[in-house]
C-alpha cells in the first residue's frame, strides 16, 4: 500500500513538471468556484408597491396633480374614489314667502329652472387621464315645515362622454313630496359598471312647489333648519384612461435582506417572479443598491460600488387576473465583491394597460414578489482568508 501511494505522489510531481497548470512551485491558487450554473437563496418580501403609495405621487405632477392627490379618498371597500356634494335648490322659508307675494292662501309657487354641476375634483380627473367609474348619485330634500310640500319638475341628468353629451330624464323626480320636518332621500342611482360617460349636471326644469298659506307660520322649529331645498351627493371610483402616465422616482423596495456578502461574488444574476394586480404597465429603471440603514427615518445612501443593469417591464393585471413576469437583475461590484443587499431603490413609471379596459383602482392592488427565493447565477467564489 505504501508503495502504491508513493507511485501516485511521483506521478503527480511528473504531471506538474509536464503541465504548467499543475505546477505548484509558484504557489497554490486557494480559490475555487462552486455552483457555476445557479443556486437558490431565500429573500425577504419585496413590496408591495401599492396604488395607495402611487396616488400619493400624483402630487408631484405640476398643476392639477397636487389637487387630485389631496382629494382622492378610499371607500369602505378599499377603492380610490372622489366625491362631490351641493345643492340643486336651497332657499330660506322667509325668502320663499317674500317671493310668493300674497301668502294669505296656499298657492303653487314656480321656483323656475334650477341646476347643479358636479364639480370639484370629480370633474377634473380627465385632466390627468383618470376615468370616472362605478358612479353613484343620491338626491335628497329638506323641509323645515310642519306640513308636507308636494313638488313637481322635469328632472334630467346630463352626462358627458367621449362620444358627446347624453341627457337622461329621471321620471322618479317628476312628482315628489317633501315630507314635513324631515330630510329624506329621494333618489339613489347606481350607474352600470360599463357606463363610460361622466355625470356632469342635474337639472330641475320648471320646479313648482305647493306652498301653504303664510309658510313662515308653519316652521316647526324657528331655531333649527329654515331651508327648504334639494341636494345631491355624487361619488365616483377612479379608473385609468388610455393616456395615463405617472412617473415616480426614488422608490424604496423596503427591506429585502439578500445575503450575498458571504459568497464573495464579483457579479451575479438574480431572477425573481413578479405578480402585478395593478391595471397598469409598470416600467422599472435606475435600480440602485442602498447601504444598510439603522431606521426608516434615516436618509438612504446609495452603494456606488455596485451597479445593477436591467430592463424591466411588467404587464398590468387585476386582482382577479394578475399578470406574472420573470425579471432578471445583473449585479456587479466595481471592486471587491458584492455585499449583502439590504434594500433597493428604483424609478417606476405607471402607464395604462390598453387591453384591460377601465378597471377601478384599489389600495389593495400592487406589485408583489411572487416567488420566495432568488436564483443566483454566475458562480460562487470561495477564497482563503489570507
Amino acid at each position: 500500500m505504501n508503495r502504491f501511494i508513493s507511485l501516485i505522489a511521483i506521478a503527480l510531481c511528473m504531471a506538474a513538471c509536464a503541465h504548467k497548470e499543475y505546477d505548484l512551485s509558484e504557489g497554490l491558487n486557494k480559490e475555487v468556484t462552486l455552483f457555476e450554473d445557479e443556486i437558490s437563496l431565500p429573500i425577504g418580501s419585496i413590496g408591495p408597491v401599492t396604488l395607495e403609495y402611487a396616488m400619493g405621487s400624483l402630487g408631484k405632477i405640476e398643476g392639477i396633480g397636487s389637487m387630485v392627490a389631496e382629494y382622492i379618498k378610499e371607500d369602505a371597500d378599499g377603492f380610490l374614489c372622489v366625491e362631490d356634494s351641493g345643492s340643486i335648490f336651497r332657499s330660506n322659508i322667509y325668502e320663499i314667502e317674500r317671493a310668493m307675494g300674497d301668502v294669505s292662501v296656499a298657492k303653487r309657487w314656480n321656483a323656475g329652472y334650477k341646476s347643479a354641476f358636479i364639480g370639484g375634483l370629480a370633474g377634473m380627473l380627465s385632466f390627468v387621464n383618470l376615468k370616472n367609474c362605478n358612479q353613484t348619485l343620491v338626491i335628497s330634500s329638506s323641509n323645515p315645515l310642519s306640513v308636507d310640500v308636494p313638488a313637481s319638475c322635469e328632472a334630467t341628468i346630463n352626462c358627458q362622454g367621449d362620444d358627446g353629451s347624453v341627457s337622461m330624464p329621471v321620471a322618479e323626480l317628476d312628482n315628489i313630496t317633501l315630507k314635513q320636518r324631515s330630510q329624506q332621500e329621494l333618489l339613489n342611482l347606481e350607474f352600470p359598471e360599463d357606463f363610460k360617460s361622466k355625470v356632469g349636471s342635474i337639472v330641475f326644469s320648471n320646479l313648482v312647489l305647493d306652498m301653504p298659506a303664510t309658510p313662515s307660520s308653519a316652521i316647526s322649529n324657528s331655531n333649527g333648519n329654515l331651508f327648504l331645498g334639494f341636494y345631491y351627493k355624487y361619488k365616483s371610483r377612479i379608473g385609468v384612461g388610455e393616456g395615463f402616465s405617472l412617473p415616480m422616482s426614488d422608490i424604496s423596495t423596503g427591506q429585502i435582506n439578500l445575503p450575498l456578502g458571504k459568497y464573495r461574488l464579483g457579479k451575479c444574476e438574480i431572477e425573481v417572479e413578479l405578480e402585478n394586480t395593478i391595471p397598469l404597465t409598470v416600467s422599472v429603471d435606475n435600480i440602485r443598491v442602498l447601504k444598510p440603514r439603522e431606521s426608516s427615518d434615516e436618509d438612504p445612501v446609495v452603494e456606488d460600488d455596485i451597479t445593477v443593469t436591467s430592463g424591466i417591464t411588467v404587464a398590468g393585471g387585476t386582482p382577479q387576473k394578475p399578470s406574472t413576469t420573470i425579471i432578471k437583475l445583473a449585479l456587479e461590484a466595481a471592486s471587491g465583491t458584492i455585499p449583502d443587499i439590504p434594500e433597493l431603490m428604483l424609478d417606476l413609471k405607471l402607464e395604462a394597460q390598453p387591453d384591460l379596459g377601465t378597471v377601478p383602482l384599489s389600495t389593495k392592488q400592487g406589485l408583489y414578489v411572487k416567488s420566495s427565493s432568488a436564483r443566483i447565477c454566475g458562480g460562487i467564489t470561495i477564497g482563503s482568508n489570507e
